[in-house]
């Protein structure tokens, strides 16, 4: 039967996949979190922590990755000066290093949250570097001399609108009106037993605070303990509500998405649940290049429990995926995994547990159970690798087409697997609920209706219709959907591949020819591009490439009513590649600057059409 609590852990595990010393140290480098000044004067149960490491290098760093693709007639760090400079009082950032490291942080204050208002408790405030903390007073003019507990206002106009303590190297500043908390958080980071950040992190994740030019650490333990009760609270109103609400009331929605929409309100709860007891923090580090923009996603699992259990490494961790070379140029989306390792099989059943959850009493237990069998039966027939791409066709209804390639040991079990889920889908209850959602859908399948090559070449089509073509939402299915989606596939070598797409016969060919011919070596141009800025993502769990430009292109090609299209040249993807192991995710992404600026000139040219639009419009009302 349906295991709630092993959907709530792997949904809240994709919701998260789907947020330095003063020398400029190298990338890879370890260093030792003990060694480090700010670390240590973080509290150990601070909610956040915002660490800009370098701060003049690394404020250049993001004006020469965005020199030529932003349009903003000033420059990053000098936005970041003058900004400082306003916090700060002082014109001149006297006595403040601009080659240190800044921070930003928020704190429970000794002595707990409080329950019915937990953000009094909640310090939030920055530290500064700075160079000599007389100076930093002393050369401000809007600054004024330390009072008897070591405190000076920051005004401006004459109001005062920061205050100001020393800690260590650096200046402890915080709002005006947090008199209290900022002396009672100085005085708790310079108590020489107090816990500080470095006792909740692991050395890599150190590591990454210490080195990267930008670190954002979410301590999600401490904030569940903050604001669990609030937050809780919140949405026993909201499910309140939503149980009052008339089903014949207009508020209501129709038929049963209604009952729908309460069921997965439920499963969204408890995610959150789950998150809030089984998450120990988030974090991404920031790290800006001349051609690209690094981004490291981290979740860190609490010990011991079923999240830290799904995010462990298994046999298929270690291997590189073979099936690379078939991802395609020129693709709207590519992506490559791994399906055979335990953790996969795992995230399948629970999809279908997703699916339980969300219909209710539409599907019948027993229908679920038999897909699991099936999902179960089919994960122990392949072989591990799978790779896929998906382009555009825009003339076309789907407008895309898609391929792809899995690693298959057992073919007989596999086939099986192909008819049998056939065969439920015409006789289970999940035809049902989708026609409750206002979609009729059909399919069907053809064995051996071609050959190729000593390939037998199968067919199938999916069908989906709206229940009320008349309607919006109907007339928005029908268009973006057209005939139905038309799919060919067989079986070569030991690999499954299959085509989708209103050319799926013809490029089912192909990529029979591409697997006899054994090229399986050769990457493509774009795919060696994203590789590159990703070091070993050839052996990570999941492997991604994104092309916003080609995506909307899609949309535009679905969109109900006619849009005009748009040809910018693009050959720049976003990669992202995920590894799962010690009770951690860890997601590298890359986004090239090249691709960056060819979404700006996007942008531009859709706004100088729409500019052209409302002029073509005003002088067509003129002539009226």
């Amino acid at each position: 039967m349906f295991n709630f609590k092993s959907l709530r852990n792997a949904i809240a595990v994709g919701f998260i996949v789907l947020l330095v010393p003063v020398t400029v140290l190298q990338a890879g480098s370890v260093v030792n979190p003990a060694s480090d000044p700010l670390l240590k004067m973080i509290p150990a149960d601070s909610l956040f922590c915002i660490r800009v490491n370098n701060f003049e290098y690394t404020l250049s760093q993001i004006d020469q990755f965005l020199a030529g693709a932003s349009p903003m007639p000033m420059s990053i760090a000098m936005l970041a000066r003058m900004q400082l400079a306003n916090v700060l009082g002082s014109p001149q950032i006297n006595g403040v290093n601009m080659n240190g490291s800044l921070v930003i942080f928020g704190a429970i204050l000794p002595g707990g949250a409080a329950q019915t208002n937990p953000i009094s408790n909640v310090f939030i405030g920055g530290l500064v570097p700075i160079t000599d903390y007389n100076q930093f007073i002393s050369g401000n003019p809007n600054c004024n001399q330390p009072d008897e507990k070591g405190v000076s206002k920051i005004t401006s106009n004459g109001t005062p609108i920061m205050l100001a303590t020393q800690a260590g190297n650096s200046a402890l500043v915080s709002w005006a009106n947090d008199y209290n908390k900022l002396v009672m958080m100085a005085k708790a980071i310079s108590a020489s037993n107090a816990a500080n950040l470095t006792s909740s992190l692991d050395t890599a994740e150190a590591n990454l605070a210490m080195t990267k030019p930008i670190w954002v650490f979410g301590n999600v333990q401490q904030a569940s303990k903050t604001f669990a009760p609030l937050i809780m609270g919140k949405i026993e109103e909201m499910k309140t509500k939503i149980k009052s609400i008339d089903p014949k009331s207009p508020e209501a929605l129709p038929g049963n998405i209604q009952k729908i929409a309460q069921n997965t309100m439920n499963m969204y709860i408890s995610i959150l649940e789950t998150l809030m007891k089984e998450v120990r923090f988030l974090s991404i580090a920031l790290n800006p290049k001349p051609n690209v923009l690094n981004i490291t996603k981290t979740i860190s699992a609490v010990p011991g429990t079923d999240i830290a259990d799904m995010l462990t490494a298994d046999s298929w961790s270690a291997k590189e995926n073979r099936l690379l070379a078939y991802l395609e140029d020129g693709a709207m989306m590519n992506f490559a995994g791994k399906m055979g390792s335990p953790s996969w099989k795992k995230l399948n059943l629970i999809s279908i547990d997703l699916l339980e959850v969300m219909a209710g009493d539409s599907i019948k237990a027993e229908d679920t159970e038999k897909i699991k069998t099936l999902v179960e039966n089919m994960c122990d027939s392949l072989d591990g690798p799978i790779a896929g791409s998906a382009s555009i066709d825009a003339k076309n209804k789907p407008p895309f087409v898609a391929k792809y390639i899995i690693a298959v040991k057992d073919e007989k079990k596999f086939s099986k697997v192909i008819d049998e889920a056939v065969e439920i889908m015409k006789t289970s209850s999940i035809l049902d609920f989708y026609k409750g959602l206002g979609i009729e859908t059909g399919f069907t399948i053809q064995r051996g209706v071609d050959r190729y090559k000593d390939v037998s070449i199968d067919s199938a089509k999916l069908t989906m219709k709206s229940t009320d073509a008349n309607s919006p939402q109907g007339q928005m299915i029908n268009v973006m959907y057209g005939d139905g989606f038309d799919y060919r596939w067989g079986m070569v070598d030991g690999l499954w591949v299959c085509t989708i797409g209103s050319n799926a016969n013809s490029e089912i060919r192909k990529l029979i020819d591409q697997v006899k011919a054994g090229d399986t070596k050769q990457l493509g141009n774009e795919m060696k591009a994203a590789l590159a800025l990703l070091p070993e993502a050839d052996k990570a769990d999941f492997l991604v490439t994104y092309n916003i430009l080609r995506l909307f292109k899609m949309m535009t090609a679905m969109a109900p009513l006619p849009m005009p299209q748009m040809d910018i040249a693009t050959k720049s993807n976003i990669a992202i590649a995920g590894k799962a192991g010690n009770g951690k995710l860890v997601a590298d992404i890359a986004l090239p600057k090249e691709h960056l600026t060819e979404m700006m000139t996007a942008f531009i040219t859709m706004q100088q059409q729409k500019m052209m639009m409302q002029q073509n419009l005003k002088s067509s009302e003129g002539e009226k």
